[in-house]
């Protein structure tokens, strides 16, 4: 989305209209603390830049009906792509957070693909879901991308001059999003980590930590309302930590003990036979199987390790747990048992999003990013306070 070099008042009654919902222009008036001539010159601004439109009227104290506005029906959606190494999701939102359609797109059966992989066969869908909702809710007006990798840099990658970083580049190439669409890649923790904050079990916090066990580990950390990405886009990466485990299997890394790979090594050996058994049997036979019960306990005590790292780094409110593992609820009294023997109080609880977290992340990326733009930093602030709601799970 071009900046619109909106007017200050304008700036004002569009984040207060995001805000609050459908609105009047004296309610618009009392918000902003603007008078009603300069909210109605304010509206009148809006309304040539197709951004609102009277939406109903309603009767007043004295007799006449006001005008009720809100945003244009044509005012555009924003497009959030969840690109990971083995699916595709997409979903289109309204600039101010109301899903409008979510659909995963079958790609070929590439096992753990890299993105640079997956992304040759983006394009086509993402093109043909722009082209649909185009003609259902008006233009594009940006796109948030999650991938499975750290992302240097949050900005516009449409934009000339940008560094490839690697292969980050050409895999925005290779979307094949409209080049006059501003296209933010970022990683799919951090996504997921907005999206519980936008939409999920996170909106009463300003800190927290989304912590996802699944294929791989990892942590978004938002503090004040605001990702903590560091400055090579790493934060987070708890992948790295030591493995928490000093008997059965050796273990490179955290990330290596505790993902998927790590809970079928431990269960080999444990069982003494490579069983061929999945992850999610290994979680339905706990009551049945007392290897599985105890894979399953070892792992909810080794994702407490990582909870009482973050704890002593980043002192969130909470903890959320994310990712085909992690959302697990028969993981969380030992993990919270085992937090609070290192006498830590912490709120610990399952992200209510699941396999959706990362793709409502991804919109409200790109609707943050659109309003800074749209608004100015003094007014986006304001309109993401009515931004969002539950996201349809």
């Amino acid at each position: 989305m071009a900046r619109r070099n909106l007017s200050e008042s304008a700036s004002k009654a569009l984040a207060a209209l995001l805000e609050l919902g459908p609105s009047s222009r004296p309610a618009l008036s009392q918000a902003t603390g603007l008078s009603k001539q300069t909210i109605s010159l304010a509206i009148s601004e809006l309304e040539d830049h197709r951004l609102v439109e009277v939406v109903t009227s309603q009767q007043g104290h004295t007799g006449r009906s006001a005008s009720v506005y809100d945003l244009a029906s044509d005012a555009g959606w924003l497009l959030g792509v969840d690109l990971g190494s083995t699916h595709l999701r997409l979903a289109a939102t309204t600039l101010r957070g109301r899903l409008l359609v979510e659909t995963e797109v079958s790609v070929p059966a590439l096992s753990q693909s890299a993105n640079t992989d997956l992304s040759q066969f983006a394009g086509d869908p993402i093109d043909a879901f722009i082209t649909k909702t185009e003609a259902e809710h008006g233009r594009v007006q940006a796109a948030g991308v999650a991938l499975s990798r750290a992302v240097p840099a949050l900005t516009d990658w449409q934009a000339a001059g940008i560094d490839d970083h690697g292969d980050l580049a050409s895999i925005a190439a290779r979307l094949g999003i409209p080049g006059d669409v501003p296209l933010y890649l970022e990683n799919n923790v951090n996504c997921a980590a907005l999206g519980e904050l936008r939409h999920g079990r996170a909106t009463r916090h300003s800190d927290f930590a989304y912590l996802q066990i699944g294929v791989g580990i990892g942590a978004g950390i938002v503090t004040r309302g605001s990702l903590l990405r560091g400055e090579k886009g790493e934060a987070g990466e708890l992948r790295r930590l030591p493995s928490p485990f000093t008997d059965g299997p050796e273990f490179a890394d955290a990330e290596d003990a505790l993902s998927v790979s790590g809970i079928l090594a431990r269960y080999a050996a444990r069982a003494g036979t490579d069983s061929g058994i999945s992850v999610k049997e290994v979680f339905r036979n706990v009551e049945t199987d007392p290897v599985a019960a105890e894979v399953v306990r070892a792992e909810a005590r080794g994702i407490a390790y990582l909870a009482v790292v973050l704890a002593a780094v980043a002192d969130p409110g909470a903890i959320v747990l994310g990712g085909g593992v992690g959302q697990n609820a028969i993981l969380l009294p030992v993990i919270e048992q085992e937090v609070r023997r290192r006498g830590l109080d912490i709120d610990i609880t399952v992200g209510s999003l699941g396999d959706s977290a990362t793709l409502a992340g991804a919109t409200a990326l790109a609707a943050e990013l659109t309003l800074g733009a749209l608004l100015g930093e003094a007014h986006a602030p304001r309109a993401l306070l009515g931004y969002g709601g539950p996201w349809p799970t």
